[in-house]
């Protein structure tokens, strides 16, 4: 077994490999696919060793993946470091993750599906107490090791935590500065509200985080909160800044302890309707040569020999990334390696070969959806067959794949996830995990959300959630779609005989019988009409009763003659997915089919509206820079201006008025027979 060394500061993280015959050999590797210099317009972050006064700890907490050491912190430290700081990084997640087995609760915290429960209420009720102690002795340890600044990663899900922590340290030590910044700090900025912030930065922080450390070192302070963007369009050139510092961190402490985060890139090349991401920084990577010796110089000093590059896409630049598999190759070393991906047309078996012969194991790629429609929707630029192309490639050679799915999307309807359902059936062998998600949100600085009308959405929610104006697609249709969804992996598993990344125990839902349980047929994608039940009561009722039948139809195209019951209860959908998709929805669904098509149907609906369920959701007036950026796509010649109006103000409101007379509420059975 490979050693692993502690890793430990570099001295000079720019330090290339010596110029022998091995590195000319990477180098010819190379040079035929990535280009000798750097993008044009990129910013390169000046960093001035001098003698600093102040002492620097940063911090991530939970909720986040305890795979790997923070890339994040790793990143900064290596930043504020080569500047001359006093500085170290606590990761209080992975700390929190090795000691959550001994909590008195009844759940996994950092189960995929379960960060809703670090959120609001629920972190405060079932977390805090078991947070509180580790986040006390830190507290102290900022004291007694006479921390001048201490900054903070700040996520969607790591909000509560952070803000508790945070705002203790400034009550007990009101001359300590504290940072945050991250994703959060883009899309909704703590702003006044969290004064206990004396410093919001976002975009990238390489470059800000020097300049609010040269103010505090300098004592050029002040006692209003002040918030940093990052130059509209500016893009950090990567390959000038020194490569993340992980000697603060102990790698034993991660799921992953040979392995290590790396990056390609920054940014997306695409312009996906839903993601923040695409216009959250501008996209650019670095050069090849300069990963590849990084990687190298990890893989041979301290025996990383596991890589999970963290970019949106590693193969933004196919041509760089085919020169890291080609300088990779040339340098023999032995490692494996893992990203995020996007299926690409241009990635033919040739290309799969090098990217497996110089250590990819797996791709985890934005599937998304399985429906041509949808695909376009969602701005995908990629289409079924080509993403079956990447399945089957990949599979011959050992690039196993990761799929991430999004169930729900706006325009998705029935037949939409039935075809979603069925390239997952077509491709069961070559998917290794189908990570299925908690259902579509709507983040505000998306494309989608800035000009959510053309997506067919409603400016209300329907019990705090968004629905479409046709009624058909609310969030009592998501968590239906998501468990059938969820039913058919289970029924239907990967080459690894499990049903990855079910964000929860189907058999609690549901029991199925098949007649032939070997049975696995690949079966073409079809047109059909889910419309089977007419309940004369709404289109919201009659969406609801027919969201099952994608399933029992893909279930007996490929598995034929079965018996299936599947029972919906509020408890266990509230306790599942929060007030995400939670309802009082109950319903008893049980479904007989022969091997010839003869089915018989007995369903039982009950679904009860909350008091209040409508109130008024507009993301239009947003001000974040991320919001901006996503008008400008979104609205072409709105230059990102906000486009709100009085006038269409109390539009909105009027129709809010008339649905909150709208009762949705309602009891069916249906009893049938049929053919197929």
């Amino acid at each position: 077994m490979k050693k692993i060394f502690p890793i430990i500061a570099e001295t000079s993280p720019k330090q290339e490999i010596p110029l022998d015959d091995k590195h000319l050999k990477i180098m010819e590797a190379i040079f035929p696919y990535a280009k000798p210099k750097s993008q044009k317009n990129l910013t390169t972050v000046t960093i001035n060793k001098v003698t600093r006064n102040s002492k620097v700890m940063l911090f991530l907490l939970p909720e986040w993946a305890p795979n790997f050491a923070p890339y994040n912190l790793a990143r900064l430290l290596a930043v504020i470091k080569g500047a001359g700081y006093q500085a170290d990084a606590v990761d209080l997640n992975v700390k929190a993750w090795n000691e959550h087995t001994e909590w008195d609760i009844d759940f996994d915290p950092w189960h995929g599906s379960k960060e809703w429960r670090w959120m609001g209420r629920s972190y405060h009720e079932h977390l805090h107490e078991h947070m509180r102690p580790l986040m006390e002795k830190y507290i102290q340890k900022i004291e007694d090791d006479k921390i001048d600044v201490v900054g903070f990663s700040y996520y969607y899900c790591n909000q509560e935590p952070t803000d508790w922590m945070a705002s203790e340290i400034k009550k007990r030590y009101p001359h300590i500065k504290i940072l945050v910044g991250g994703p959060q700090c883009h899309a909704f900025p703590p702003g006044e509200d969290k004064p206990y912030y004396d410093y919001i930065v976002s975009g990238e922080g390489e470059e800000m985080i020097l300049q609010v450390l040269e103010e505090i070192d300098t004592g050029i302070l002040s006692n209003k909160q002040k918030q940093l963007r990052q130059v509209e369009g500016q893009r950090l050139d990567l390959d000038t800044l020194p490569w993340a510092d992980y000697s603060h961190f102990d790698l034993s402490e991660y799921r992953f302890p040979n392995g290590v985060n790396a990056e390609f890139s920054r940014g997306c090349t695409a312009k996906c309707v839903f993601c923040s991401e695409t216009h959250f920084w501008k996209y650019r990577g670095r050069g090849a040569l300069n990963t590849v010796n990084e990687i190298t110089k990890l893989y041979l000093n301290y025996g990383v020999d596991y890589v999970w590059f963290l970019d949106s896409l590693v193969n933004g630049n196919l041509n760089e990334l085919r020169g890291f598999c080609k300088g990779i190759i040339a340098s023999e070393i032995k490692i494996k390696w893992t990203g995020y991906a996007r299926c690409n047309k241009k990635m033919d078996l040739d290309y799969f070969k090098d990217m497996a012969a110089s250590g990819c194991h797996m791709l985890s790629y934005g599937i998304e959806s399985g429906s041509n429609k949808v695909l376009v929707d969602m701005d995908k630029m990629v289409t079924v067959d080509e993403i079956e192309e990447n399945l089957y490639n990949g599979a011959l050679v050992g690039v196993e794949a990761h799929s991430n799915w999004i169930v729900g999307f706006p325009t998705e309807g029935p037949q939409e996830i039935y075809e979603s359902m069925t390239l997952i059936t077509r491709n069961n062998l070559y998917l290794n995990i189908i990570a299925g998600g908690h259902g579509f949100t709507e983040p505000p600085d998306t494309i989608l959300s800035q000009n959510n009308e053309k997506f067919g959405l409603l400016k209300s929610y329907f019990q705090s959630n968004w629905i479409t104006k046709d009624f058909k697609n609310n969030k009592v249709n998501r968590a239906i779609r998501l468990i059938t969804f969820n039913i058919l992996l289970y029924n239907t598993p990967t080459k690894k005989s499990v049903y990855n990344f079910a964000n929860f125990d189907t058999t609690k839902y549901h029991t199925v019988k098949f007649n032939n349980p070997d049975r696995h047929d690949k079966v073409e994608y079809e047109i059909f009409d889910f419309n089977i039940i007419d309940t004369n009561i709404s289109p919201f009722a009659n969406s609801v009763v027919n969201e099952v039948w994608p399933l029992l139809r893909l279930l007996y195209r490929v598995k034929g003659g079965y018996e299936i019951t599947i029972k919906i209860i509020p408890d266990y959908i509230n306790n599942e997915f929060g007030n995400r998709l939670g309802s009082n929805l109950t319903s008893d669904m049980h479904f007989v089919i022969t091997h010839d098509g003869a089915w018989s149907a007995n369903f039982d609906f009950k679904f009860k509206q909350d008091e209040n369920a409508w109130t008024y959701q507009d993301y239009s007036r947003e001000t974040s820079a991320s919001a901006k950026r996503a008008r400008i796509l979104a609205l072409p010649g709105s230059q990102g201006e906000i486009q709100w109006s009085w006038d269409k103000y109390k539009i909105d409101i009027e129709k809010l008025e008339q649905l909150k007379n709208v009762d949705f509420s309602f009891e069916y059975s249906y009893t049938k027979d049929g053919k197929w």
